[in-house]
């Protein structure tokens, strides 16, 4: 998965979820490792406390993905439900956390991609309510990440083959750029044209590929 594409499923899982209930931050990574991580992107963040959490305090953090890199059950974990330390309690005074969500995001049940939720004094701790929300949406998009944003090179290759005389060459491209989890307006900047035209594609790939949805294409592509 590109990092281009890990960033906007991280922004549309927040919009999304943002919709329901409210938190200040996000932090979005890629796990390398069970203790190394790279690619760390943030809003609604100070960068002092991202470089002084990176630095030193990601060590303390009873929530860090380490802890659920060997658990392939584990969708996420919640700051105010474990037990915490003093030189991260010192940390989180400092910069004004109140919770934090860590969600894990897997291949073959091993960690690869997180994301942080955060939330400041501004707002109570996440409620048991809200964490049936966030599983809820968990459970949506994962399905989306394994099947829509994982898709080769090579499979999508392989699905063309038997669709070459059927799809035209601007399809082809916007197919492919498809798989690399691209959406409409980010196809158009793509393909230099509007999103109508976009629309016009993807109507005509779904009938050529009797499929009736984006996600069933990525099925078909996935199962070639």
């Amino acid at each position: 998965m590109q990092a281009v594409n890990w960033n906007q499923f991280s922004e549309e899982f927040t919009r999304n979820i943002q919709k329901v209930l409210p938190f200040d931050g996000l932090v979005a990574f890629q796990i390398d490792a069970e203790t190394t991580a790279s690619q760390y992107s943030f809003k609604g963040i100070p960068h002092q406390a991202v470089d002084e959490y990176l630095e030193r305090k990601q060590y303390f953090d009873p929530v860090h993905f380490r802890f659920a890199y060997h658990q392939a059950d584990m969708k996420f974990s919640v700051l105010q439900a474990v037990a915490s330390n003093d030189e991260y309690d010192d940390f989180r005074k400092k910069w004004d956390i109140k919770d934090t969500i860590e969600l894990f995001f897997r291949q073959n049940g091993v960690p690869v991609r997180g994301m942080s939720l955060v939330r400041s004094s501004a707002y109570a701790e996440f409620s048991d309510q809200e964490l049936k929300i966030i599983e809820s949406f968990y459970d949506l998009t994962a399905c989306c990440f394994n099947q829509i944003y994982d898709v080769s090179s090579h499979q999508v290759s392989l699905f063309n083959e038997g669709l070459t005389e059927s799809l035209t060459r601007q399809e082809s491209k916007v197919l492919g750029l498809l798989c690399k989890g691209l959406n409409n307006q980010a196809l158009a900047n793509e393909m230099h044209c509007g999103i109508s035209t976009i629309k016009t594609h993807l109507q005509h790939i779904y009938q050529k590929t009797q499929v009736r949805s984006r996600q069933e294409l990525m099925s078909r592509v996935l199962s070639g």
